[in-house]
């Protein structure tokens, strides 16, 4: 009898020195991870590396640096996994970090993706979710809106014998609650060949071969981060046409602060996760209706999140929409006509104490755009003294007005025109809205800037 051995002892604990990596190259830079048994790329911040991207040793850590423990289960083999005719021994090498950056959303490099079939994916995900499990109210990064294609820089090289299309991918992420329990899912679609891996011992646990040539790997696991215990599962399609997809969801709610201890219940069973990665919109060889738009880019405030600040929920934000909407239908005369509905607030990326939003927007004279942040928690500016040789002559003024709201206008002629209005309220609400446009065209008004600063509605208390 052949004697039974690991491939890769998982529940080895390994030691690891947390490493951040800035890295700026024409835009965000992200940190991704291709796993290499199963082709699939993800993506993490790099101001904010998670456990799978950084460096693993064997070394001693430093003293000063924080000891982290990292387990996953032991892999066995030999062994036999369900729809696979056979099944070959791990990889000690959990895969490659390399360095990724947004490529937009109509990259030539990658013809099968554009803006619109982010839209149609995004639409299609967020129907397929079943009746019984609910979005969690976040910015539009969170809320399985497909991002741009993130991408490696080739002129360095790529990693291993992988291509850029296996490395190409677009991303959709979301926090999932069903029965009070939360999760993430993250469904990651990218044009990866044609060719099926082989079945990996500690990759997968069931391989399903559909009809048309498409085959479905599935898998079910735990890991330990310091003692603490993740479950986690996944589905991956590979299609004829190179479409590969994976959807991924876990325990772990990433959207209430502090970040409570994993549920130890998943969102999404493997079957739901099966039907997410087959939706036929994924499929890289799928038509797009003309005339769909791109999702709306993600907006941020303007500054830091306070401690007092209030967070904000579906309702907050509907009724900050909804004044906005009403203001701008009273508001003065020539008023830009927007690319969307003024009331299309959202959440601000990272920050769930905003609401934001920017336009791009048409006068007579032409194009302008216009943003809006507004926020809680914020003390009110001093009076600048122009007398004080460190005044750089910004903001234009500072008023006080009766209610002791502080109103703030500046403006600047330097690559372009820009008009802006702060009004903070002595209850630490804050309005920003800012207008720019090109030389001749000029930006909004002072006054239609101000009229919406100064709507009751848009205050957050």
């Amino acid at each position: 009898m052949a004697e039974k051995k690991s491939g890769l002892d998982r529940t080895e604990k390994w030691t690891i020195g947390l490493t951040v990596v800035s890295l700026m190259a024409g835009g965000i830079v992200f940190a991704g991870l291709v796993d290499r048994w199963t082709g699939s790329a993800s993506f993490e911040s790099s101001v904010a590396i998670s456990s799978q991207t950084s460096v693993v040793t064997e070394e001693p850590v430093a003293e000063d640096e924080t000891e982290y423990s990292f387990v996953t289960p032991t892999v066995d083999f030999p062994t036999t996994i369900p729809g696979c005719e056979s099944v070959e021994a791990p990889d000690d090498d959990d895969g490659l970090m390399y360095f990724a950056q947004s490529r937009g959303y109509d990259d030539p490099q990658f013809p099968w993706f554009s803006g619109s079939k982010a839209t149609v994916m995004s639409d299609a995900v967020g129907q397929a979710l079943p009746l019984s499990v609910e979005m969690v109210f976040a910015s539009a990064r969170d809320s399985l809106v497909f991002g741009p294609i993130f991408a490696p820089d080739e002129s360095s090289g790529l990693p291993g014998d992988l291509s850029l299309a296996v490395m190409a991918s677009t991303t959709a992420t979301a926090t999932l609650a069903r029965d009070g329990k939360h999760g993430v899912v993250s469904v990651s679609v990218n044009a990866g060949g044609t060719a099926v891996p082989p079945c990996v011992a500690g990759s997968l646990d069931e391989r399903r071969t559909l009809g048309g040539g498409v085959v479905i790997d599935t898998h079910e696991t735990w890991s330990e981060t310091n003692g603490v215990r993740s479950l986690s599962r996944s589905a991956t399609l590979y299609a004829p046409d190179g479409t590969r997809v994976n959807a991924y969801a876990d325990d772990v709610d990433n959207q209430t602060e502090p970040a409570p201890a994993p549920s130890g219940v998943i969102p999404l069973t493997v079957d739901e996760l099966v039907n997410l990665v087959a939706l036929p919109e994924f499929r890289v060889s799928a038509s797009v209706p003309l005339g769909i738009p791109a999702p709306r880019p993600g907006c941020s405030g303007n500054s830091g999140v306070e401690s007092n600040a209030r967070k904000l929920d579906r309702d907050a934000v509907a009724r900050l929409n909804s004044a906005l909407e009403e203001g701008w239908r009273t508001a003065p005369p020539g008023m830009p006509v927007l690319d969307a509905p003024p009331g299309s607030l959202v959440l601000a990326d990272h920050d769930n104490t905003t609401a934001c939003q920017a336009f791009s927007g048409r006068t007579d004279a032409g194009d302008v755009s216009f943003s809006i942040v507004i926020t809680s928690g914020q003390a009110l500016p001093e009076l600048p003294n122009k007398y004080d040789p460190s005044y750089d002559g910004h903001p234009d003024s500072v008023v006080v007005a009766p209610d002791g709201s502080m109103i703030e206008r500046d403006t600047s002629d330097w690559s372009g025109t820009y008009r802006s209005v702060v009004v903070t309220r002595p209850d630490g609400a804050r309005v920003s809205v800012r207008s720019s446009a090109d030389s001749p065209v000029k930006p909004m008004t002072f006054e239609q800037l101000e009229h919406l600063a100064m709507l009751d509605g848009l205050v957050i208390r």
